[in-house]
């Protein structure tokens, strides 16, 4: 999701409020998800301050202003604490994957074949 604070103009767009607003980023190296996605479709976008700390995020574009993008859920909560407009990404997202890491000195491997189809099929249901 897009959010911003509540007083950005009410008539900006999604897409507006990307290209016009600076970003508040989370400054980690796994940053390309979905800033790929509108780096492919071309829209000009600026980041404004990196930070270290995921949940001031929310906090810092109410109260401070700005753009970030964050998943519905923390957005939809974090509403309830600092003013914050909601808006849709403008731009079909693929959907999440899950990274399954083995650590190689795991020798039973009875208990990771077990634990790993447990895994696919809470996945699936």
């Amino acid at each position: 999701m897009v959010v911003a604070s509540t007083d950005t103009p009410p008539d900006a767009s999604a897409l507006d409020l990307l290209t016009t607003q600076p970003h508040v980023v989370v400054d980690t190296e796994r940053r390309v998800f979905p800033y790929s996605v509108l780096d492919e479709k071309g829209v000009d976008y600026r980041i404004g301050r990196l930070i270290s700390d995921f949940l001031l995020v929310p906090y810092l574009v109410g109260r401070a202003g700005g753009v970030a993008l964050l998943r519905f859920r923390v957005a939809a909560e974090m509403r309830a604490l600092v003013g914050l407009r909601i808006e849709e990404f403008p731009f079909p997202l693929p959907g999440l994957g899950i990274d399954m890491v083995w650590n190689p000195h795991l020798g039973d491997h009875h208990f990771v074949a077990w634990l790993r189809q447990l895994l696919f099929d809470a996945a699936r249901s």
